[in-house]
């Protein structure tokens, strides 16, 4: 539909490093996080992730402060906080068992939190699918997001990074190449 704006799901791990203003991040990743936020402040994009984020959150260390920016975020109307239901928790089993049954993925499935978040980003259609979660930030017997993009389980999903934002050029305004 023309003029719909896409409706990205943000993992915890986003927030995590918006808030926590991580400049460790590789060359890109934090200004793809700002870019976003940008974004949903004019909306240009609409976020949702599930309300297990605010459990996450509270578990990490955020600068004293910063939640009341994650509240102000929350907050705006183009932001969808979606609860764990049964149709939620339904789907994340079955998105475990389908990679723990699978002999190519050597035993290993999502994590608990992981598996809801892609139960619910499948269930309420967003877009994309947002994270750094890589295989080599997870532990020996979980697997990482960004390998399962396409296909999590039989369901259709996107599983990226953030798009890093085409940086504007830096010449002064009127200046000509020669």
């Amino acid at each position: 539909m023309a003029g719909t704006r896409p409706v990205y799901y943000w993992d915890t791990c986003l927030f995590i490093a918006w808030l926590a203003n991580e400049q460790t991040r590789k060359a890109g990743e934090l200004e793809a996080v700002f870019d976003g936020i940008a974004k949903l402040k004019r909306r240009e994009v609409s976020l949702m992730t599930s309300v297990l984020t605010v459990v996450e959150i509270t578990a990490n260390k955020i600068p004293t402060g910063t939640e009341s920016m994650l509240v102000e975020a929350m907050q705006r109307p183009n932001f969808t906080r979606i609860a764990v239901d049964h149709r939620v928790a339904r789907l994340a089993r079955e998105i475990r068992d389908h990679y723990l049954s699978r002999s190519q993925w050597g035993g290993k499935t999502v994590s608990v939190p992981d598996s809801i978040h892609l139960a619910t980003a499948i269930l309420y259609r967003a877009t994309e699918f947002h994270t750094f979660d890589g295989k080599d930030s997870k532990p020996l017997n979980a697997l990482g997001l960004l390998q399962l993009s396409g296909d999590v389980a039989g369901h259709s999903l996107t599983i990226c990074k953030p798009p890093v934002p085409v940086q504007t050029s830096l010449r002064a305004p009127g200046f000509e190449e020669p």
